[in-house]
């Protein structure tokens, strides 16, 4: 079974069309859901279900900079109300690894300061429709 190394992963935002990495990332979450209908009856000891609807979500840590042009652009998108186009490399940008993305809800966006940290930003976003799944065909 391989193991890879978590520093190669990527999280990028579109800057007016272009995909800019986030920066001060310290780890992000992306979870997928999948939803069951259902459909047992009487008289059986199994269940039974239908695939139903899926759906994505998440979270981003990361070291608060107002400098960033990704963490800027995030909070300009969320003030007017707007969605943002995310990008996940989990295994980083070279041809051929994975990459997942998609326009997503900002649900929650805290920051956190204490005496002896860094100030901390926290992302909480859910996604707005399809995750696509494809694979890096450009660095």
């Amino acid at each position: 079974m391989a193991a890879f190394e978590g520093k190669k992963a990527i999280l990028q935002i579109d800057v007016n069309g272009t995909p800019t990495q986030f920066g001060e990332v310290r780890s992000y979450e992306l979870s997928i859901d999948a939803g069951t209908i259902d459909v047992s009856t009487i008289s059986t000891d199994w269940k039974k279900f239908l695939r139903g609807q899926r759906s994505w979500s998440g979270t981003l840590q990361c070291f608060y900079d107002p400098d960033d042009p990704a963490q800027a652009a995030l909070e300009t998108q969320v003030n007017a109300g707007l969605d943002v186009h995310l990008t996940f490399l989990d295994l980083g940008d070279e041809v051929g690894k994975p990459k997942k993305s998609g326009n997503a809800v900002i649900t929650n966006v805290t920051t956190s300061v204490a005496t002896e940290d860094a100030v901390g930003l926290s992302i909480t976003f859910q996604g707005n429709g399809e995750l696509t799944v494809e694979t890096v065909t450009t660095p």
